[in-house]
């Protein structure tokens, strides 16, 4: 009997695609709506930088600025551990 019939490696690799494809779309609405609800512009300084920006822009250029500055953290954080071992 094949792999698809007996619910193999073959269904439980579709299963896992269709899962991600669910995340993908949950994350995907959950941020349209994010950016529907938050259009207003609001002042940013930064810097000697002064402007205004949509809400939604300043929140989600902070959280990837954050996520690179966690990167970069962790990524020295190992090489210095690699360097004493």
């Amino acid at each position: 009997m094949s792999n698809e019939i007996l619910g193999g490696e073959g269904s439980a690799k579709k299963r896992g695609g269709r899962e991600r494809l669910l995340a993908v779309a949950m994350v995907a609405a959950g941020l349209g709506a994010f950016i529907i609800q938050n259009t207003d512009s609001t002042p940013v300084t930064w810097l000697i930088f002064t402007g205004t920006a949509p809400l939604w822009v300043v929140v989600v250029l902070a959280a990837v600025a954050g996520a690179v500055l966690s990167e970069l953290g962790g990524y020295l954080i190992r090489r210095r551990r690699q360097r004493v071992n």
